[in-house]
């Protein structure tokens, strides 16, 4: 290989991360953490925690930008819970008395997200948001005498979410979204805190 041919390759390589940047129907990816507030069902229940996520964004030189997210949120409960019934042996009689854990949710979800800027293209200004996808709830309670010391509870459910947000450059932006989800197809099944799930979040998404 001569000299030529080799700076040739080099330069090549050079450019595909500048053509990439050029292009206007480009993906990005993202990253983005959020201060977690529960609300509705969950809000009497769980302290605020946080959610985390990666994203990928794409027509990021439209007005109309959309975005697929995954993401993971943590929240512990304010106090144990009920987590069943345990039978004590008093020396005469078996009694009945309420078996109480600490508890931790814990959830994944993935969806895509429709975010119409105000301004021209999605650089700067106001978004909107709005989204649809699926979430994977999973409860962890934990008490010395239950079961081997911990059980999870697992439930799945359609998401939805809305909100808006204020971008202030290409890189880096804030938003607020309310986030849906909805358990009823699990109403034949035990379903803690009731068949829907609710919470609200405060963040920055930071975009590559």
């Amino acid at each position: 290989m001569t000299r030529a041919t080799a700076a040739l390759l080099v330069l090549s390589s050079l450019a595909l991360p500048l053509s990439a940047q050029a292009d206007p129907g480009g993906e990005r990816t993202a990253i983005a953490v959020a201060f977690l507030a529960p609300v509705d069902n969950l809000e009497p229940v769980f302290n605020p925690g946080f959610q985390a996520g990666f994203q990928i964004h794409f027509n990021r030189e439209s007005r109309f930008l959309g975005r697929f997210r995954m993401d993971y949120l943590r929240m512990d409960a304010k106090r144990p819970v009920l987590a069943g019934t345990q039978l004590t042996w008093t020396g005469s009689a078996w009694v009945s008395s309420p078996l109480m854990a600490d508890s931790r949710m814990e959830a994944y979800s993935v969806a895509y997200e429709w975010m119409p800027h105000v301004e021209e293209p999605a650089r700067h200004g106001l978004f909107g948001i709005f989204g649809v996808g699926g979430t994977l709830w999973n409860e962890t309670m934990r008490a010395p005498n239950l079961f081997d010391g911990s059980h999870t509870d697992t439930k799945w459910g359609l998401t939805l979410s809305g909100g808006a947000g204020w971008r202030f450059n290409p890189t880096f932006s804030v938003e607020a979204r309310y986030v849906y989800s909805d358990l009823t197809f699990h109403e034949h099944r035990d379903v803690r805190y009731g068949s829907t799930r609710s919470f609200l979040t405060c963040g920055a998404t930071f975009r590559f």
